[in-house]
């Protein structure tokens, strides 16, 4: 190549790489966003696989028998004025199980109800203060062990200052509550004793 024809080159050459190492820059930043976002999809694809949404087949039948803890007698488990039972409730009322336990919107919304109508007896996470503790191995009640024990509890109400709920939660409310108690216990077994917030 000739002498003359080499600074004209340079001065071509110059925005050519300048030119291709944008376009190299745009083209990396494009494959980057979507790698990203490829690996974002596979791990909440991953995450959902590792932990699927809790279903539980919801059945329907004549309430079982329901009795007051402090009482024994047998507690009117039927809708309060304006209450309408969830199939949720249905199912409780109809086997004892809880459709909300290891459900993870549900336990939020159990939180939020038990920050509002139980914290203030027993703790911002059911740690005990005037009422017993109601995330630890211990009960007051043995029977509250099962979900149903602890639904007949909360709504018929207990010792000293537990009133009954009846006619102030719903049914659904009290069965998302104990979602979150049973949840937080579980928390607290995995973290050595040591309440944690969930929200």
């Amino acid at each position: 190549m000739k002498e003359s024809q080499q600074p004209h080159l340079r001065r071509l050459r110059q925005p050519l790489t300048m030119a291709l190492g944008l376009t190299g820059l745009v083209m990396a930043a494009f494959l980057t966003v979507a790698c990203a976002k490829d690996e974002s999809a596979a791990s909440s694809s991953a995450a959902s696989e590792a932990q699927p949404a809790v279903k539980v087949a919801l059945k329907e039948g004549p309430a079982l028998e329901f009795r007051g803890t402090i009482s024994g007698d047998v507690l009117d488990v039927a809708p309060m004025e304006g209450e309408t039972f969830t199939p949720e409730a249905k199912h409780f009322l109809a086997t004892g199980e809880n459709p909300y336990r290891n459900n993870e919107e549900a336990i939020k919304k159990g939180y939020t109800l038990f920050s509002t109508a139980c914290s203030g007896c027993h703790g911002h996470l059911a740690e005990g203060k005037l009422g017993p503790a109601l995330a630890d191995e211990y009960w007051t009640y043995p029977k509250n062990e099962t979900d149903k024990g602890i639904f007949e509890t909360i709504y018929g109400g207990a010792a000293g200052m537990m009133g009954p709920q009846q006619g102030r939660l719903q049914v659904d409310e009290i069965i998302h509550i104990i979602a979150w108690i049973r949840h937080q216990a579980e928390e607290n077994l995995k973290n050595g004793g040591a309440a944690t917030p969930h929200g």
